[in-house]
């Protein structure tokens, strides 16, 4: 029993006083400005003398002073004497080309260097390199050329095994994966909305930056790396999604927010930004440029420009504008804050950390989306009230059926296509005899009730292709397309005999006069409807409850 005991304390003490990770951010480094000369392919900077005084320390290994345009650097660190198990250097970028060297073999690189020791920019990923099990105690060299304006790595640079190097990856990416998700999720769905049936630019603008701003969060999750290396071309991707962003924030501005601004300034921003992200893009790909160089110059036209300039009118339209205003310009207001706060950590003003841009931009996209919503929402009833407006306009609101000026434009319409294909055409006109009767006897709420049973009947019994309307008072009006008289009296006929035999109600049953006509050569719609009506006031002169047509 006392051995287990013992056994217990010493592998309970053993994992106790195991290092998981060293923080080598907080160690001497030391750098050396220029390249180093090669003999039998070994760098001669690399003999670990501590006591070399041509080493000069620096506290972390970016961009040392006094630099003057030099492209080489070379950086040092001695690594502690008590190493995790399984030592792996996780660095989370390096500008812009390296190669790493233990006791004069390179270990590790990134990038091809050339005779003159430059090289091409191939994108930012994060590295993992392999540290010998012999290391402890010993120098680690890093060879860097760089023609942008860092030099150098940044982030965190840490010694970890490579099994804690990927569970930190997938700590500190899941939340981007997954919000990265949603965004580019919530595109689709705006991109879509916009190509159905609201076609308002706004929601193009939104669908736009929640991809690229979705694309931007899932590219920066550096654990999808493991699976899809291609760093040059995500940062392309990451690039056009850096460089959209102001350009989408500008374009909604001016868009969606009413208000004069000098000399039209927001417009001119986002146009700027337009071309830049165009001439970016396309002249870094055809070599006219390194994609790096677009970052230095964008970085200072947004910060100095654009930045200030939009958070003086997000401030200026946040007091002065509408509800809607005061939600677009409070969620950029969020992304202005954000910017800030990422541009003192890239010009080193402030210690780096992984901070959750994903969530700040997350944030103002979704309070944008809450402003297009209210404002789609107050579109569909504007458009629903334009829809009950027009058929207000086209309907007889007692019995919904045509009124006489809807009633006009298909007799129009019909005219046309008469003159044009020769499509006969024919009128029935009716009236309900003795109608003045039913609303003196029972009143006049329930001779409209006769009337919208009337009308039903009327719809009822006629095609689809025929148009019903109320002319007026107890006259009704049916339009009977590519119908020849002889037709359109054996429909009035039968539309006498459904009437005749309807009992309505308390009224008990009624009886209709019916004109026929149909539309000549030569004719006018005026006189169709005359010769329509003189038909019908034959049917009433004979006795009621009967058709007649024209003779």
């Amino acid at each position: 029993m006392q051995k287990f005991l013992i056994l217990f304390l010493l592998i309970t003490f053993s994992f106790a006083n195991e290092i998981k990770q060293i923080d080598l951010t907080q160690v001497k480094w030391e750098y050396k400005w220029g390249d180093s000369p090669f003999e039998n392919n070994i760098p001669l900077w690399t003999n670990d003398k501590e006591d070399d005084s041509s080493w000069q320390k620096i506290d972390f290994p970016s961009n040392p002073e006094n630099r003057n345009n030099q492209t080489n650097v070379w950086y040092r660190v001695k690594l502690p004497d008590v190493l995790p198990n399984d030592p792996n250097l996780y660095i989370v970028s390096i500008d812009l080309i390296a190669q790493v060297y233990f006791e004069n073999r390179q270990i590790y690189h990134f990038g091809e260097f050339d005779r003159e020791g430059k090289g091409e920019f191939i994108g930012w990923p994060w590295h993992l390199i392999k540290i010998p099990a012999n290391s402890a105690g010993k120098y680690l060299y890093f060879r860097v050329y760089s023609n942008y304006a860092d030099i150098g790595l940044w982030g965190e640079i840490l010694l970890l095994s490579k099994g804690d190097v990927y569970e930190k990856l997938l700590n500190d990416d899941l939340p981007k994966i997954i919000i990265g998700s949603i965004s580019i999720f919530v595109s689709i769905l705006f991109l879509l909305i916009f190509l159905s049936k609201f076609k308002r630019f706004e929601l193009l603008i939104l669908g736009l930056m929640f991809l690229t701003q979705g694309l931007n969060v899932i590219f920066s999750a550096k654990i999808l790396e493991i699976y899809m290396y291609y760093p040059l071309l995500k940062q392309y991707i990451l690039a056009i999604a850096y460089f959209f962003f102001p350009l989408g924030m500008a374009l909604y501005m001016d868009k969606t927010i009413n208000g004069k601004v000098p000399f039209n300034l927001i417009k001119r921003i986002w146009q700027v930004h337009f071309i830049y992200i165009f001439v970016a893009v396309f002249g870094s790909l055809l070599g006219f440029f390194a994609l790096p160089s677009t970052y230095e110059f964008f970085d200072i036209f947004y910060n100095f420009i654009t930045l200030p300039f939009l958070t003086i009118f997000m401030i200026y339209f946040f007091f002065k504008g509408n509800k809607e205003t005061k939600i677009i310009t409070f969620s950029f207001f969020i992304i202005a804050l954000y910017w800030i706060y990422s541009s003192l950590i890239a010009s080193g003003l402030v210690p780096w950390e992984e901070y959750p841009s994903d969530v700040a931009v997350f944030i103002c996209l979704l309070v944008l989306s809450y402003s297009m919503v209210n404002k789609l929402n107050y579109t569909k009833e504007l458009e629903e009230a334009k829809a009950e407006l027009t058929i207000l306009s086209s309907t007889d609101y007692l019995t919904k059926l045509d009124n006489r000026k809807n009633i006009d434009s298909v007799l129009k319409m019909n005219e046309n296509m008469y003159k044009r294909y020769k499509d006969n055409f024919s009128v029935i006109l009716l009236d309900i005899d003795d109608f003045k009767k039913v609303n003196d006897n029972y009143g006049h709420l329930v001779g409209d009730n006769v009337l919208i049973e009337f009308a039903k009947i009327l719809t009822k019994y006629t095609r689809q292709t025929d148009t019903v309307g109320r002319w007026g008072g107890e006259e009704f009006i049916i339009i009977c397309p590519k119908t020849n008289l002889e037709e359109t009296l054996i429909l009035a006929q039968n539309l006498r005999e459904k009437i005749a035999s309807h009992n309505f109600g308390i009224v008990g049953t009624k009886t209709v006069s019916i004109g026929v006509t149909t539309f000549r050569e030569n004719d006018t719609i005026t006189e169709l409807l005359s010769r329509v009506d003189a038909t019908l006031y034959l049917a009433k002169s004979k006795g009621k409850n009967r058709v007649e047509m024209e003779v």
